[in-house]
């Protein structure tokens, strides 16, 4: 139960390994109860205790058993900024120092990046110490039950990992559990909260209503948004890849595959934004900002890890653009490529033509950049341009077309220019003698205007 160096050994099924020894303080002996085994992130840790002497505080060092050949590292340190009397427990991969003299503990992630010194890391709490949820014991009365309330940090307590504690005085035997939502409103800092929530295995629904919160603020912080939906879209573009990678065929003299990857604990989808979060805001013009900045924000960041934003969203962007008539923001991300180009997306900007004209002009703009030329004709033409669709597209202009939306547009200067563009053109001169239908429209020129024949050029 005393030394300075401690001995890991590493038991699998049919052998025992010992692994390099870990010294504890040296020139002082190590108590047991200093020394905690625990598994962070699976991978094994052993956890120790150190009391700093003179003014300097406690800490706690942390060995990875993920060295060569699971050799222990020591790669973090908790700075503890207290001394006395501690005990830990690891709940959620998250590590409780309880304190027993300010009867109050504190948390640490060691996945959060800190204070390194290219070896180690040195982390501090994520949220001021705290003290655990009083808890009571119901006790018989002689009129009515009444209930004693516990001592917290008592003398008598002893911890298991991994979240067990054990009054032996009272017979009490407690799991802690980690109330998230609680912990993470004693957090500021969005996006550190952000990266807290994407670890834990209960954090989705915690994280899209932290989310959600933030942006219903009447001046949200935009640049700690953003953070947020990198750290998330981070873990999504990496899952991606992940599955990408699983699904590639590989060569036959290529060694077999690797077992997928686990999936990330919280893995939020464009979907899960949308209807958690985006959709909510839609229903309440108050909140067409709100709704705004998170869409710009939030494709944004797609934008950057190369995630191809759904059109869901694209929509949705393109309409909250044009309620609040942010026609040049609505340029500018066309133009620099965060709203991708698609023809639904032009479609979308064509219905909002009535609203301003510019929408008009910007779906052409995409369906020239998509080569839509099929599209492009169809446009001018419902819009009456018939002469411009026909420059556009000769070689694939269908006379039929043009002259029937000519002759609807009642315009006998219209349709005399579309008749004599067709049969000036020999390409399509023929189709007048091969086609039929066509003849109605000769019979109809003849109407327009009779002193003139019908091979005038």
């Amino acid at each position: 139960s005393h030394g300075s160096h401690l001995q890991p050994v590493v038991f699998k099924p049919g052998t025992i390994s010992k692994l390099a020894k870990v010294e504890t303080e040296p020139g002082r002996m190590t108590l047991e109860r200093d020394v905690t085994l625990a598994t962070l992130y699976e991978i094994p840790a052993i956890l120790i205790l150190r009391h700093q002497s003179g003014p300097q505080t406690a800490e706690v060092h942390i060995h990875m058993l993920n060295g060569p050949g699971q050799a222990p590292v020591r790669s973090h340190i908790l700075r503890l900024n207290l001394t006395g009397r501690f005990a830990i427990n690891v709940v959620d991969d998250l590590i409780l120092v309880h304190h027993q003299a300010s009867k109050t503990s504190q948390v640490y992630d060691i996945s959060l990046s800190d204070e390194s010194d290219g070896t180690v890391t040195y982390h501090k709490s994520v949220t001021l110490p705290r003290s655990l949820k009083p808890t009571t014991l119901p006790v018989p009365g002689l009129v009515e039950p009444q209930s004693h309330e516990c001592e917290l940090y008592s003398p008598n307590w002893v911890v298991f990992q991994p979240n067990i504690v054990i009054d032996a005085k009272l017979g009490c035997l407690w799991h802690i559990k980690l109330c998230l939502t609680t912990l993470c409103s004693q957090i500021t800092d969005l996006a550190l909260c952000t990266q807290l929530a994407l670890k834990r295995t209960t954090g989705k629904s915690v994280l899209l209503q932290l989310l959600l919160d933030h942006i219903l603020l009447p001046k949200p912080s935009l640049f700690k948004l953003q953070e947020s939906f990198n750290h998330i879209n981070s873990v999504y573009r990496i899952w991606a890849e992940a599955e990408i990678q699983m699904q590639t065929a590989s060569p036959v003299s290529a060694p077999p595959p690797s077992k997928p990857p686990a999936p990330p604990r919280v893995l939020i989808s464009q979907s899960d934004i949308y209807y958690n979060i985006l959709q909510k805001l839609m229903n309440n013009d108050e909140h067409l900002q709100n709704l705004e900045w998170a869409l710009t924000c939030y494709i944004t960041s797609l934008s950057e890890y190369c995630i191809p934003t759904e059109l869901l969203l694209n929509e949705l962007l393109i309409k909250t653009l044009v309620q609040r008539h942010k026609f040049t923001a609505l340029m500018q991300l066309l133009q620099y490529g965060i709203v991708a180009d698609s023809k639904p997306l032009a479609c979308l900007l064509l219905s909002l033509g009535n609203l301003h004209p510019s929408a008009s002009q910007l779906a052409m703009d995409m369906l020239v950049r998509l080569s839509a030329n099929e599209e492009i004709q169809e446009v001018l033409i419902s819009q009456g341009q018939l002469l411009s669709a026909f420059k556009f597209s000769q070689e694939t202009a269908t006379p039929r077309k043009f002259l029937q939306a000519a002759e609807n547009l009642k315009d006998p200067i219209l349709f005399h220019s579309m008749l004599y563009c067709f049969r000036s053109n020999h390409q399509y001169d023929n189709s007048f003698l091969q086609d039929e239908r066509l003849h109605s429209f000769i019979k109809h020129y003849r109407t327009l205007f009779p002193e003139k024949a019908i091979g005038d050029r």
